[in-house]
């Protein structure tokens, strides 16, 4: 078998595949718009803090997968009197991307952070499941707010930042807000 990218051209052959072989997925043109438009995935939203509209001191972007009723934090930051930190100062922003969220009727706002000062870090995982029950936080601040803040660990993305240099999921489910679905 050959391999051949997905394009304009090649798009309706395979979203009629898609259909076929999974229609309670897909329709033939669901699966076509799904294959060719990038922000059917995900659309970058984000806010950022400042005194004034020309001066940020601090931002938050993230990812909406409608599919998943997921917003997914991507970077952040806020700058301290010269000094990078990711916890209290953008609370206002990680606030109104909860609000965000949940307005567009989302379940759960995900994140990943590093396993620096973490109980897995510098070392393979073998066992997912025996290593998310025994998840430690060695002071690591960052772990520790968005721990507070409602987020859990979910799962992992091992080697993401390098060798032993994990990536640790992080989800806080939303519940829905009062009279909606």
């Amino acid at each position: 078998m050959n391999i051949y990218s997905i394009d304009a051209h090649s798009a309706g052959r395979v979203a009629g595949l898609m259909s076929t072989i999974k229609p309670d997925w897909w329709d033939y043109a669901g699966a076509e718009e799904q294959l060719q438009n990038e922000k059917l995935l995900a659309r970058l939203v984000g806010w950022y803090l400042g005194e004034d509209p020309e001066s940020p001191r601090g931002w938050v972007l993230c990812a909406e997968f409608e599919g998943y009723r997921c917003l997914s934090i991507e970077n952040l930051g806020y700058d301290d009197n010269g000094t990078f930190v990711m916890e209290e100062p953008l609370e206002p922003l990680l606030l109104q991307a909860e609000r965000h969220a949940r307005g567009k009727g989302y379940r759960n706002l995900k994140y990943v952070i590093s396993s620096t000062g973490m109980s897995c870090h510098g070392r393979p995982i073998v066992d997912f499941a025996k290593e998310l029950a025994d998840l430690r936080s060695y002071g690591r601040e960052h772990y520790d707010y968005f721990h507070r803040f409602g987020f859990v660990p979910a799962g992992f993305l091992p080697n993401c930042y390098g060798e032993g240099h994990h990536g640790i999921i992080m989800v806080k489910e939303l519940t829905p807000e009062e009279g909606k679905p």
